[in-house]
């Protein structure tokens, strides 16, 4: 066993000492059990009946028993405020006087509660909000046997095992039960028979019946990781074992951040133990090849034995968020989430709800540090608040609801910020980078455990983010095996592995937020989104929002963006920059915690919008040939899931159809945002003869100079005594390049880039729609469409630059009527109403009436 250090010089004068130390230290904790109250104004105005209904911890020792625990949680706070010398004394020798607090706890409660049987149970004392909380590199070996807490990740969880705490033994010679033997970490049996005349010392049997007075508790032990915030620059991260007993067994899982109070101890190692070869020894320096003659007597002169090692052995374990006050806006029980909070913070809450334009403020509040990219921090707050998982009872269907977005785009585009913040605001989020993450590393790996030998499983990335958040940068630099491991995490949110006798189905309920860059550096606009990336279908198909990114120049912005980023720079704060976030993060985490507890259900309507707007995605998708990816079923569902995320956004327990709008617009944008290419709108015979006899006149113009430069070439003589300075081959070539210019702008306007064409095709099609008169003839005289489009252009300064613009928009007009079919012209045919006998003229050109197709959506 351990012995405890640093325990007062006057009580280790004499073996018994410690015990009366201990026996006093128990006296102190059972008065303290008895009389602390909390509300020091209760105590003192309680009567003497009332004095035991007044004290916290009596009135938790009732609660102890009432669950049938036998774990009692103290605030080392109150202990302080008790008495301070007590509490100096448990902390220096934590180790020493653990049993006689136990033993305190159990007198308590035997004195209170008779019935309960205490003195037949193992009780245990747990000590939480110590002052200081260390690293898992400050556990020392000076540490050892003191009262301290930790921080840490747990990576790794064993079974829950019955370990033997108190041992009765029976004597094999004489069959007498030996006095209860308390096992010390290890197997420990009696010196000896307790029967005088009975020589045993090496024949017992334990006895494990309900009846007999041994006792087992559960234990279990965890491997805890250093946090990554707290590994020094070029170091590995430092592990350590802790060991859980009692009630505490399970109440950490792989991937949760933790606080654990308790002691060190040192325990032997027992993998080197059970090493084949000679023992891990420090020996002193030898010289092979002139070795010294002189020692003798000593085997190995300085050696000191290597096979221990520090462990941790908790008495109790919080999640980090709950110690340090913040908020986890994730959690697996939706009434735990509403229970924990006040009547205050629901006022709050709901003077949020009731806030104007709460969409924007909320989407504005993320990675407030970011200049612009609205969309992006709309989807990312939808993603933080995410579908509804639904799980069938009959089949055990299960549907995802957690949202998966990639980010894409040039560098220097602040997408690894994004990443960086969602890791800072949530306590379950794990940080990863592709090219120097494996398949195993990401998913779960089997390995075998240095002490039992028996293989076991080592949480990955996904794991560790488990109902969190990974975030993943380089996504496009990962190995394409390594990409199909994730499939199965991405989509149905589970990570099975068959391996080394194996066979396991693991949870990865995890949102996954990805960044990526193109494969030439910056993104191509003229390329789709498959095309610059580095992705498979497979792959891209299971994200549910892809946001493009692009580094455009753009003056205005760009001063924007200089100013925020050197206001950030000189103040160091938020406070300087010109938006301000309208929430802070302490309550965004709130807001959002709130809302995930609510379960929105689909409305009828929402369902119709939902139909609509898969048809219409699938309609796009065919029409569009260079479009970013195939839209398929996964997209509906994600329709589904940002509705249900945009309705908890305003605390709506119903999706309605503006959610899906939203959802729509946000899917919609990740599908397309890509640049096409110019679209052609070639001039027809009827609208655009001006622009044909332009072309033709330079065509001409084109042959008749070449026809004079062969003449000119076969003249040189004559040509040269006619034009005695010389310049007459000059002016042919300047007038030839005219021509030739001429054509090539004639050519060029028959094409207009994407974003015009569909700049002017909304205009019109929505004003058609605007203006037309339901009870007469529908339709809009086509000269008065143009008219109207070009007085809305208040930048035309020229009347040249009219005529090009009137033109252009004739030929969009001929393209939305011959080739979209957006437009129909109602009045090309001649009026039915006319006598046969009359030749009706037929309207041409801008007389021409014309119309939006019923069933044509320009979304």
């Amino acid at each position: 066993p351990v012995v405890a250090s640093s325990v007062r010089a006057s009580n280790m004068s004499a073996p018994s000492a410690d015990e009366t130390f201990g026996a006093k230290v128990r006296e102190s904790f059972e008065d303290f059990l008895n009389t602390f109250c909390s509300d020091p104004h209760g105590m003192q105005d309680a009567s003497p009946a009332e004095d035991a209904l007044q004290r916290d911890y009596l009135e938790q020792c009732k609660v102890m028993v009432n669950d049938d625990r036998t774990t009692l949680y103290v605030d080392f706070t109150h202990v302080n405020e008790f008495d301070a010398e007590l509490a100096d004394a448990i902390v220096i020798d934590y180790y020493l006087l653990e049993p006689y607090l136990r033993d305190g706890l159990r007198n308590v409660t035997d004195r209170e509660h008779p019935s309960y049987g205490a003195r037949e149970k193992v009780f245990y004392v747990c000590f939480y909000n110590l002052p200081t909380t260390l690293c898992v590199r400050d556990l020392k070996s000076k540490k050892v046997g003191k009262l301290l807490s930790f921080c840490g990740t747990v990576t790794r969880t064993s079974e829950v095992r019955p370990e033997l705490a108190i041992g009765v033994f029976r004597c094999e010679v004489c069959n007498t039960d030996s006095d209860p033997v308390v096992q010390q970490f290890k197997y420990c049996e009696p010196v000896k028979c307790k029967n005088s005349s009975c020589p045993n010392r090496t024949a017992w049997a334990l006895l494990t019946s309900s009846s007999d007075k041994s006792r087992f508790v559960d234990w279990q032990k965890i491997r805890v990781q250093e946090n990554a915030d707290e590994i020094p620059a070029g170091s590995m991260p430092r592990t350590l074992d802790v060991i859980l007993r009692g009630d505490i067994v399970e109440k950490a899982k792989a991937g949760d951040k933790c606080v654990f109070s308790g002691t060190l101890i040192v325990i032997p190692d027992v993998s080197q133990l059970a090493a084949t070869g000679e023992r891990i020894e420090v020996v002193s320096k030898v010289d092979t090849r002139n070795p010294t003659e002189g020692v003798s007597g000593l085997k190995a002169l300085g050696c000191r034995e290597l096979t221990y090692r520090i462990a941790f052995l908790a008495s109790f374990v919080q999640r980090a968020e709950m110690h340090a006050g913040l908020v986890n806006i994730r959690d697996d029980s939706e009434e735990s989430i509403l229970e924990s909070f006040t009547a205050a913070e629901k006022d709050k809450i709901e003077a949020m709800r009731t806030t104007p334009n709460l969409y924007s403020k909320l989407a504005n509040s993320i990675a407030p540090t970011v200049y612009g990219h609205e969309e992006i921090k709309r989807g990312i707050l939808l993603m933080l608040f995410g579908g509804v998982h639904k799980h069938s009872p009959k089949d055990g269907t299960k549907l995802r609801g957690d949202i998966n977005c990639c980010l894409v785009g040039d560098p220097s585009t602040a997408k690894s910020n994004f990443l960086k913040y969602v890791c800072s605001i949530l306590p379950r989020a794990v940080y990863a980078s592709g090219k120097a993450s494996s398949a195993a590393g990401l998913t779960a790996s089997v390995t075998k455990d240095e002490e039992t030998g028996e293989f076991c499983i080592e949480a990955g990335a996904l794991m560790l983010a488990d109902n969190g958040v990974c975030c993943i940068d380089e996504f496009d630099k990962m190995e394409a095996h390594d990409q199909v491991a994730i499939h199965e995490a991405m989509e149905q949110q589970t990570i099975s592995i068959a391996k080394a006798g194996i066979q396991a189905t693991l949870n990865a309920r995890a949102s996954i937020l990805a960044a990526a860059n193109p494969q030439d550096g910056r993104y191509d606009r003229r390329k789709s989104l498959r095309q610059n990336l580095n992705l498979t279908s497979a792959i891209m198909s299971r994200f549910d929002l892809f946001f493009v990114v692009l580094d455009q120049q753009d003056d205005r912005l760009d001063m924007a963006i200089a100013n925020h980023i050197v206001a950030l720079h000189q103040h160091s704060d938020l406070s300087h920059i010109e938006a301000q976030p309208a929430y802070t993060t302490s309550e965004l985490q709130r807001y959002i915690r709130y809302a995930r507890a609510l379960k929105p259900q689909l409305s009828d309507e929402a369902s119709r919008v939902l139909v609509e707007a898969y048809k219409d995605l699938r309609r796009g998708d065919m029409a569009e040939a260079g479009g970013s990816y195939r839209v398929t079923v996964r997209q509906l569902e994600a329709l589904i899931r940002l509705g249900e995320a945009r309705a908890r956004v305003e605390l709506d327990h119903e999706v309605k159809g503006r959610h899906i709008a939203e959802a729509k617009r946000l899917l919609k944008q990740s599908i397309i945002h890509v640049e096409r290419d110019p679209v052609d709108v070639m001039a027809d015979d009827e609208m655009d003869e001006e622009l044909q006899r332009q072309a033709e006149m330079a065509e001409e113009a084109e042959r008749r100079r070449q026809a004079q430069g062969d003449s000119a070439d076969g003249g040189d003589g004559a040509d040269g005594a006619d034009d005695p300075d010389g310049r007459g081959g000059r002016d042919a070539k300047g007038a030839s390049a005219k021509p030739a210019s001429d054509l090539q702008g004639a050519r060029k306007a028959s094409t207009c880039t994407f974003e015009k064409f569909r700049k002017v095709a909304r205009s019109i099609i929505l004003y058609i729609r605007a203006h037309e008169v339901p009870s007469e003839r529908a339709g809009i005289r086509l000269g008065d469409v143009i008219e109207w489009y070009l007085n809305q252009q208040e930048e035309l300064d020229s009347l040249e630059a009219l005529a090009a613009e009137r033109s252009l928009v004739r030929r969009i007009i001929t393209r939305l009527i011959r080739t979209d079919h957006a437009l129909v012209v109602v009045s090309d045919l001649p009026d039915e109403t006319e006598p046969e006998g009359q030749d009706a003229d037929r309207p041409t050109g801008d007389d021409r009436i014309i119309t939006v197709r019923n069933d044509y959506d320009f979304e």
